[in-house]
């Protein structure tokens, strides 16, 4: 069994002091890790682990590299890339590179050092909705800028009321159900309606299929405000249409994938980011040169 083998050699390794010295101490350090996240013992065997393990290392190669997902039936493996573009130029400010496994917001503290180097400021920021709740977005919304992204959807089960049926207020921190019962609220709480109200309400059926004794529930979210004004904007033709600005910053990462192909070039992130600003430089010289021309 391979699982043995490998408990063979550390063993021999250990006797002659050798796992803790160059060049195979990191070669070891990874095959106690895969182990670690691979394997458990039961019953006094080893066998493969149920589930998979947090931050699970996928390559002995590269530490780095992680799992990630682009839907719920969609996994890669690999590394993220992420950049930070100025729409009125088309140019490429920033970059940066992160884990498979890592949720975008992770990323911008990386691009705001890129802009910062370069004196760039952010009046309108243009993102994808999973940047929202970065600290990039959190510092352009306190220095009075905008920020533009879709907002999250409003889900609930076929043909039950969903979150936008109900009326909040910003003010006050009221939540109102279709049906006229108030509560109150906190941005980050889940609001549930007085079971009492809502067992006898004549709108039950269409709000939810909760078990009697239990009220409607409603999740606020931390930026509720800006979620509003959010859906406010998606809600008008206008609206759309500036949210559809953001579709520059696509058009510029499917250029980068052009060039660079489906798989990382590099072992770990310091010689990945290295490539996408080359990548990005490249792009930059191409877009100056075509503005130029015309």
């Amino acid at each position: 069994m391979l699982a043995g083998q490998v408990a063979s050699l550390n063993e021999w390794l250990d006797k002659r002091q050798l796992a803790t010295e160059e060049p195979l101490k990191p070669y070891i350090e990874a095959m106690a890790q895969v182990r670690q996240q691979n394997l458990e013992e039961a019953d006094g065997r080893v066998r493969i682990r149920q589930g998979v393990a947090e931050d699970r290392r996928v390559s002995i190669e590269d530490s780095e590299m992680r799992h990630g997902r682009k839907s719920k039936s969609k996994r890669f493996n690999g590394y993220k890339e992420h950049i930070a573009t100025d729409l009125d130029t088309k140019l490429i400010l920033a970059c940066a590179v992160t884990p498979a496994n890592k949720p975008e917001e992770e990323a911008t503290p990386q691009l705001k050092v890129d802009l910062d180097a370069q004196g760039a400021s952010i009046g309108e920021l243009a993102i994808d909705r999973a940047y929202v709740n970065s600290s990039l977005a959190a510092q352009v919304l306190s220095d009075k800028g905008d920020v533009i992204a879709k907002p999250w959807r409003a889900q609930n089960r076929p043909n039950l009321f969903t979150k936008a049926d109900f009326k909040l207020n910003l003010r006050d921190y009221t939540i109102t159900c279709p049906a006229g019962q108030v509560e109150h609220f906190e941005p980050g709480d889940v609001v549930e309606f007085d079971p009492e109200v809502c067992g006898s309400c004549p709108l039950r059926s269409q709000c939810t299929h909760s078990a009697s004794g239990k009220g409607r529930t409603i999740q606020i979210a931390e930026d509720e405000q800006l979620q509003q004004r959010l859906r406010k904007l998606q809600a008008t033709k206008a609206g759309r249409a500036h949210l559809r600005q953001r579709t520059g910053v696509e058009h510029c990462l499917s250029h980068i994938a052009a060039r660079q192909g489906p798989r990382a070039r590099y072992r770990g992130i310091r010689r990945n980011l290295f490539d996408l600003r080359r990548i990005a430089a490249i792009q930059n010289l191409e877009t100056i040169h075509r503005v130029g021309g015309r």
